[in-house]
């Protein structure tokens, strides 16, 4: 069964852009929050990251996995695959 993953995004984003990229190339259905100056929002995805504020956040099966980097590195390291159970 594959993963539920949600990521928080703005719409000009280039990093929120690349990050969805990688999710379009590996056939992934996500949920995008575009919180575009929407500070409650963004203070509801800050509660669930746990401190960071930079876009974009992605969460795997309610599990936060990272910004734009850290899901290029995960794929980068095999892991990523496995976390979306591909």
């Amino acid at each position: 069964m594959m993963a539920k993953v949600e990521i928080y995004t703005w719409s000009t984003c280039p990093f929120c852009l690349r990050a969805k990229a990688l999710l379009d190339r590996k056939d992934v259905d996500y949920i995008e929050y575009c919180i575009d100056g929407d500070e409650d929002a963004r203070d509801e995805m800050v509660e669930r990251t746990g401190g960071p504020r930079s876009l974009p956040q992605i969460f795997v099966d309610d599990k936060y996995i990272g910004d734009c980097s850290g899901i290029y590195d995960l794929d980068a390291q095999g892991k990523l695959d496995p976390i979306l159970a591909l």
